[in-house]
């Protein structure tokens, strides 16, 4: 459960949240009825109208907070100044989890899949992803002097998403490996000089 969801687990919208997350990831988006996401709620179709009213406004919230989550995590490198690099390597391991984690996992790959077929969800997506982007690399700045910073972190969130998606059809992964390796490729992309 995101952290922002478990904050509210009392609160009705987060409860219809939290079971159309766990019925997204059994049954996909499209597999999943409102009647599922209602029972998993416990509560009634029309309760969640109230609420919410289609399931893509279910997804729509859920990438929305998602988003604020991530924004958070952001935030913690305008504050590290110049130790932005560090702090990205000291969140590797909390990273790696959240990442690994098989219904997160699965969960990201749903909403992936669903901006290939819905320009709303994709335009919201791009757009939620462009301005998180834009706050790193202006945090990157403070202590990094290269041009192409937006390549470089983007290689770096591919690898960071890729390994989730690894971890779905590798459930050995050695966690603790590729950790160090991540390292070493965050030393190459921010640290190393050209």
């Amino acid at each position: 459960m995101s952290e922002a969801l478990a904050k509210n687990a009392d609160d009705p919208r987060e409860r219809v949240l939290r079971a159309a997350e766990r019925s997204f990831v059994a049954s996909g988006f499209h597999g999943a009825r409102m009647a599922q996401i209602a029972k998993e709620a416990q509560m009634s179709p029309g309760h969640i109208y109230h609420y919410f009213e289609s399931k893509e406004h279910i997804i729509a919230e859920m990438i929305r907070a998602h988003y604020e989550e991530k924004k958070i995590t952001v935030e913690r490198y305008r504050d590290a100044g110049e130790k932005v690099v560090e702090l990205m390597i000291d969140n590797l391991r909390d990273n790696v989890a959240s990442t690994t984690d098989p219904f997160w996992s699965t969960l990201m790959l749903e909403i992936a899949a669903e901006a290939t077929r819905n320009p709303e969800i994709a335009n919201s997506i791009r757009n939620m992803d462009k301005e998180l982007k834009t706050r790193v690399i202006s945090y990157l700045k403070t202590s990094i002097d290269k041009d192409d910073l937006e390549s470089r972190l983007e290689v770096f969130v591919a690898l960071m998403q890729g390994i989730g998606i690894r971890n779905i059809l590798n459930p050995d992964l050695d966690k603790e490996a590729v950790i160090r390796i991540i390292q070493e490729v965050v030393e190459v992309l921010f640290r190393r000089k050209d």
